[in-house]
């Protein structure tokens, strides 16, 4: 052994003479084979304010270590700090942890003589306290805690071993001197009690209980816990439970080892202890199991009696399921039942189970469980048991707390690929970093792969593998290292699906889809069948975990899953059925922006970008969709306050009705596009724009399209205090598109009617705002005619007609309540506030203030935000709430200056001059 850390650090049996040099050298020893920053090392020879001298004398210690070890390549230098190679058989730290490891193996399979040899020549190794002379710091007095808590578990198990083949007489001495370095080991004074009355010596195992009991009252101030004292009062009575002839105890320590890398889940880890029986589920690969092992580890040492596991091979790829009956047998033997005692029949086995269990504290993990079926029988009835049960479906019929396991946030992504790649390469490159797991979708598996093979290949940049990933076509095959595959797990779920073909052809038709959310309605028409038929397929997608259910009747999918899911319709479904029902689909998309209700909208708007951003790459055919969809969601885009989805499709539709010379698509996208250029203050980009779209009517011969395009002229005027202009463009608008029966002929109107208004014709405004409220209703533009009486309310204030203002304005915001239209709401709510001023009725406008307040914080409109504030600190004026006015002032102030004004609500919210 040349590296010696379990006792004095030695090395080749020499002593290190200075202090700093011991610990740097521990430090690069507990660390072998990794890179220890050389920050890392000072902060732990020097604390947190080390001295100027301290990197040079770093470097001194490192050379000088450099001489005194076995070879002069070992302790390697580089930008990044020192890393120590170290062959593990000549360190006897990991030798330690490898025999105590292989010695729990062994007591796992009951193999007691191989166990009990295992566990002697790991304590042998042992000459001392754990860096007996090494100055301690933070990261080294961790680990020191950390293995010396391992050395006395490892004794205690060597304890078991000796007493359970009956060599009482000979591990009493060991023990004794055990007990006298580590005093308050309560365990280690139970075996003593107990080894001593095997061995015969009553008065002996009593005087050792006496001793543990003062020592326990005098350094703690506690008496003895349960297990020791039970086990006094079994002495005094000679309990023969107590003689090795009638004692099957085998402490089974089945845990495999603790997950090593682990971040998150703090909900999860605080709530699963508190439980007797806790199952978690949820989707292939994110991290059922590692989240049990990491609690089963954490409360591992409530259960003296030992801890069960199994791989129930519920979702393992090959493997079947494993028989109940089978694991009770494999637990008997792992409790110490002896092979000739186990019983053939099942439910004989089965209640030799749980008898074992009865008066025993035992902690069973029963992972990747297929069903219900399969944990039932191995569930403890002792209550003084726990049980930790994990699987992809949620198994309901099982009495337990039931934990759902999803995928990791944004943080918590980023935290997990550093602690594989490397925390300070993904420092380096955070934006990289945030875009690998923005590919993985937070999935841990697709993680952990990314992160192992950034690791086996320094040579890459974090953005060199994020482009890679960035390629939807190859991103699967990306995330595959060695036998670990996303797909892989992916398939084991569909797999599960059997002879359910309709489950498993809307799995892939969802793939070819690619929309992140879908509701039953449109699922039926991807399938061309019933709805009743659809949601059975979508029930069993949810049973498999292929489908996670969210509000309402919809369900949504993995990123991931559904680059699978398009795989497996590439290779299953012909061309002409992929097509035909994405074709389906999305003709489904326009007819519904036509009809749906403000929740459907909203909960439809990702899907829509999503459905265009995959059709944008695809033949003119389905690439039409990018524009068509456009032009159905505009009014309620605008109205949702969803301008940065529209602006995303507009920017889609431009771009494929250039590339496919589509010149009616380039005329009508300009039109979204420039829209959103001037509320983005862009004004002249937004005439060149307009004016080449009607430029584009004009070459093509399109009246209607011509029309529009001097409408959007005269809306771009009028917002630029044009108004003479404005009105000239709208009128020749208004007429052009009525000659041509436009039902487009109403946004013509309206705007006519809103350039009157501004230029003072107030009745003549009026007049048009009901002819356009006539043409709404004719064309039943239930949002439209809410827009529109919310100007005709607006043209009463400013003409002070005060009983029609209110009559108009409750029309208007009951219509725009009913419709979701927050954007004209709110100025309703407002226009009729400032008549309750008028009126002398206060507290009426407040109420209306308060609310279209907190609805401009929902769309985020400053401008809302900043004349809501002052109407409101009139109002509090008017009430007498000084104070309250003097803030409400103040966040006017804050907003005012940077945004637009709408010189209607202006006039109509304007303070009286006395």
């Amino acid at each position: 052994m040349r590296f010696r850390l379990l006792g004095s650090l030695e090395v080749d049996g020499a002593r290190i003479a200075a202090d700093k040099q011991r610990t740097v050298l521990a430090m690069l020893l507990v660390n072998a084979g990794r890179t220890v920053p050389a920050s890392t090392l000072v902060a732990e020879v020097w604390g947190d304010q080390p001295p100027r001298s301290a990197a040079p004398n770093l470097r001194g210690y490192v050379m000088q270590l450099r001489r005194s070890l076995p070879s002069d390549d070992q302790l390697v230098t580089s930008r990044s700090g020192y890393r120590l190679d170290v062959e593990t058989d000549d360190f006897d730290v990991p030798r330690f942890e490898r025999l105590a490891h292989a010695a729990r193996q062994a007591l796992a399979q009951s193999d007691l003589v191989a166990a009990g040899k295992a566990f002697d020549e790991a304590l042998s190794l042992w000459q001392g306290p754990v860096a007996a002379d090494v100055p301690l710091g933070p990261v080294l007095s961790e680990f020191v805690a950390r293995l010396t808590e391992e050395y006395l578990a490892t004794i205690e198990d060597y304890v078991e071993v000796e007493l359970a083949t009956g060599r009482h007489a000979g591990v009493t001495a060991k023990l004794r001197g055990w007990i006298r370095g580590h005093p308050l080991r309560e365990k280690l004074h139970s075996q003593l009690v107990l080894a001593l009355y095997r061995s015969g010596d009553v008065p002996g195992a009593l005087e050792a209980y006496q001793l543990a009991r003062r020592t326990l009252a005098d350094e703690l101030g506690i008496d003895p816990g349960p297990e020791l004292s039970r086990l006094h009062e079994q002495v005094l009575r000679r309990d023969p439970a107590l003689s090795l002839a009638r004692t099957e105890l085998v402490v089974p320590r089945q845990l495999p080892p603790e997950p090593a890398v682990f971040v998150g889940r703090d909900d999860q880890l605080e709530t699963a202890p508190s439980s007797r029986v806790v199952a978690f589920h949820g989707p292939g690969g994110v991290g059922k199991s590692t989240l049990a092992l990491k609690v089963a580890h954490a409360v591992a040492d409530r259960y003296p009696d030992g801890q069960l596991y199994v791989d129930l091979q519920g979702s393992s790829p090959g493997l079947r399921p494993l028989d109940p009956a089978e694991v009770v047998g494999r637990f008997l033997r792992a409790l110490g039942s002896p092979p000739d005692d186990l019983t053939v029949e099942p439910a004989e086995a089965a209640a030799r189970y749980q008898s074992l269990l009865a008066s025993r504290k035992v902690l069973v993990v029963l992972d990747n469980a297929a069903d219900a079926s399969q944990v039932m029988p191995l569930v403890p009835a002792n209550r003084d048991c726990a049980v930790l049960i994990t699987s992809r479906v949620a198994l309901t019929t099982v009495d337990a707390k039931h934990i759902a396991v999803d995928v990791l946030d944004d943080c918590d992504s980023v935290r997990l690929l550093g602690k594989i790649a490397g925390d300070d390469r993904v420092a380096a490159e955070g934006d990289a970093a945030a875009e690998i797991t923005r590919w993985c979708g937070g999935h841990p598996l697709a993680l952990r792969i990314a992160g192992a093979r950034l690791a086996s290949r320094p040579d890459w940049s974090l953005a060199q593998f994020g482009a890679r990933l960035a390629d939807r076509r190859r991103r699967l095959d990306e995330l595959r290292v060695a036998d670990l595959g996303v797909r892989a797990c992916f398939s084991i779920g569909y797999e599960s699906l059997g002879t359910d073909v309709l489950a498993a052809k809307a799995f892939r038709l969802l793939g070819v889809l690619g929309v992140p959310e879908v509701g039953v309605e449109l699922v039926a028409v991807l399938l061309d069948v019933d709805e009743l038929r659809a949601e059975r397929a979508l029930d069993r997608l949810v049973e498999v975990r292929l489908l996670d259910p969210v509000a309402g009747t919809r369900f949504r999918t993995h990123d991931l899953l559904r680059l699978y899911a398009a795989e497996l319709a590439v290779e299953t479904d012909a061309v002409m059925d992929r097509n035909r029902a994405l074709q389906r689909a999305l003709d489904w998309y326009i007819k519904m922006c036509a009809r749906a209700d403000v929740e459907q909208f909203d909960a439809e708007v990702p899907c829509l970008v999503a459905a265009a951003r995959q059709v944008a790459e695809r033949e003119p055919t389905f690439a039409r969709f990018t524009i068509d969809i456009v032009g159905a969601i505009r009014a309620y885009a605008m109205k949702r306050n969803r301008w940065r989805e529209l602006a995303t499709l507009a920017e889609l539709g431009l771009e494929v009705a250039r590339r496919d010379r589509d010149h009616r698509g380039e005329a009508a996208m300009l039109a979204i596009h420039c829209t959103i250029a001037y509320r983005a203050g862009r004004v002249q980009a937004a005439r060149a724009g307009m004016t080449r779209a009607l430029d584009i009517w004009r070459e093509i011969g399109d009246r209607e399209g011509e029309g529009l395009a001097l409408h959007n002229l005269g809306w771009l005027c009028m917002w630029s205090k044009e108004l003479d202009r404005a009105l000239d463009y709208l009128t020749q608008s208004e007429e052009m598109l009525a000659a041509h029966g436009s039902e487009k002929l109403v946004i013509a109107q309206h705007n006519v009617g809103e350039a009157l208004l501004r230029l003072g014709k107030h009745a003549q405004a009026v007049d048009k705002f009901y002819e356009c409220l006539a043409t709404r209703k004719r064309y039943d533009d239930r949002i439209g005619e809410s827009v529109t009486l919310v100007a005709l309310g607006r043209a009463y204030c400013v003409m002070d007609q005060r009983a029609d203002a209110l009559r108009t304005l409750d029309r208007a915001i009951a219509a725009c309540h009913d419709m979701g239209n927050r954007d004209d709401e709110w100025e309703a709510l407002l226009c009729r506030a400032a008549i309750w001023l008028r009126e002398g009725q206060p507290s009426d406008a407040l109420t209306d203030a308060l609310r279209a307040q907190q609805l401009t914080v929902q769309i985020e409109d400053d401008y809302g935000q900043a004349v809501a504030a002052r109407l409101l600190a009139r109002v509090r004026v008017a009430m007498g709430d000084v104070a309250g006015a003097a803030l409400d002032r103040r966040r006017f102030y804050e907003l005012a200056s940077r945004t637009r004004n709408d010189p209607v609500l202006e006039e109509v919210l304007a303070e009286p001059v006395h």
